[in-house]
């Protein structure tokens, strides 16, 4: 069961955990350079510096962390930056995550999107292209770089459902665990 949650302000270090425990290859695809601790650490210390302009989106599996959306804010343009961890890739992790994204930042009045991708980085360029979101070369990469419509009833419902399944699922989860507690 998957589960999404946007992180609080002061589990923003978390978000810096998680970016360290990745492999070098999806750090170097994320970053777009091979990014050592330092270069998370320098990451971490502007999102730390303004945090109301940073939001992360942590995708789980039984309360483990299997995605991250880093959201970016910039007037009313929003970059995502976006991992799904090695071992879950492939289960429609980053589809669901990159649409409860673009919801939210429709549902808060964010006009531009704005995403970078390299040009090894396939599965993402097939991610935006399955999304609708249209791509732009840039010199061998690409850029998805579109406009938001503003929000509206549907918007709105999709992001209600989104935290109905995550009660539903954590309410699943905590009865399982009872359940095994109770009955071994």
């Amino acid at each position: 069961m998957i589960t999404t949650e946007f992180l609080s302000q002061n589990e923003f270090n978390d978000y810096s955990v998680w970016l360290k425990m990745q492999d070098h290859e999806t750090r170097r695809l994320y970053f777009g350079i091979s990014a050592n601790d330092y270069v998370i650490d320098s990451l971490i210390e502007k999102v730390l510096n303004k945090p109301d302009d940073h939001y992360v989106l942590v995708a789980k599996e039984n309360n483990k962390w299997v995605g991250t959306i880093h959201i970016a804010v910039n007037g009313a343009q929003v970059e995502f930056g976006m991992i799904v961890h090695e071992e879950h890739r492939g289960q429609g992790i980053a589809n669901l995550m990159l649409d409860e994204a673009i919801t939210w930042a429709r549902n808060r009045g964010y006009k531009e999107l704005f995403m970078h991708c390299m040009s090894s980085n396939t599965a993402t360029r097939h991610l935006c292209e399955k999304n609708g979101l249209a791509t732009t070369n840039m010199l061998g990469d690409t850029e998805v770089n579109m406009n938001l419509t503003p929000p509206n009833i549907i918007t709105l419902s999709k992001e209600a459902a989104f935290k109905q399944r995550n009660v539903f699922h954590m309410f699943l989860q905590n009865s399982q665990n009872l359940y095994q507690e109770l009955y071994g």
